[in-house]
């Protein structure tokens, strides 16, 4: 039984230098696109909005143990309120080829606000649509409730600037299959792509208290969704 145990071990070991290896040096590294900070890119402040930044966790230890599990290279969070409207925007930004595409896509309200408690009542996969006047590339819309508040959401995973078109799979939750199932997403990956998996990464989120319909009619989002145009949101 032992010597069975070493045996998987040791096969196991293999297999992950194996694919470190075809990451290194099989998967072409692409050029960055986005070559400024995302602070310097995007606005903090926005006409007819007030702001303010929104740290990853509630305390520092916190925040350390997020981005240590994101291993971002950049990211922008931030809050924009006008009366009793409320508009989050997260941006988080990986340099080409320096994590694997599933690696950031499991990090989305699918998985990490379900772990967190929030409940999913609505969501559709691979949505397209006009709003304020931007025509959005695909993208994934939900609506989460925690505490019996609803949050409206919308969000991207672009590779090189595409939509990622498999995110609706990479879901990770606490059960033991699925963080089994997690070291194998580089080999679905791969399947799915080819060695096509050096690109740059951006998580966009765009989150609010109210229903995208509703913002639509307030003369001042458009401002927030201009602002975002820059990251290739749109068509």
């Amino acid at each position: 039984m032992r010597r069975s145990i070493l045996i998987f071990m040791s096969l196991g070991l293999l297999f992950v230098f194996l694919m470190t290896g075809v990451f290194i040096f099989f998967v072409p590294v692409a050029e960055r696109t986005i070559k400024k900070p995302l602070a310097e890119i995007l606005s903090d402040e926005i006409p007819g909005w007030v702001s303010h930044e929104v740290p990853l966790s509630s305390n520092p230890d916190g925040e350390e143990r997020v981005l240590d599990v994101l291993n971002l290279d950049d990211y922008f969070s931030r809050e924009y309120v006008r009366g009793d409207t409320k508009i989050m925007v997260y941006v988080a930004y990986w340099l080409p080829g320096s994590e694997p595409y599933s690696s950031v896509a499991i990090h989305n309200p699918d998985s990490c606000w379900v772990i967190a408690g929030w409940n999913k009542k609505e969501r559709e996969s691979a949505r397209k649509m006009r709003l304020a006047g931007c025509q959005l590339k695909q993208h994934e819309w939900g609506i989460y409730e925690k505490q019996g508040t609803d949050t409206h959401v919308m969000f991207w995973h672009l590779l090189g600037g595409e939509p990622n078109e498999y995110i609706e799979k990479m879901v990770w939750t606490k059960s033991g299959m699925d963080s089994f199932k997690r070291q194998f997403y580089f080999i679905f990956n791969l399947f799915q792509m080819g060695l096509d998996l050096g690109k740059e990464q951006l998580f966009v989120r765009l989150s609010s208290n109210k229903s995208f319909n509703a913002l639509e009619k307030d003369p001042y989002f458009k401002g927030i969704l201009d602002s975002l145009r820059v990251l290739g949101i749109e068509e």
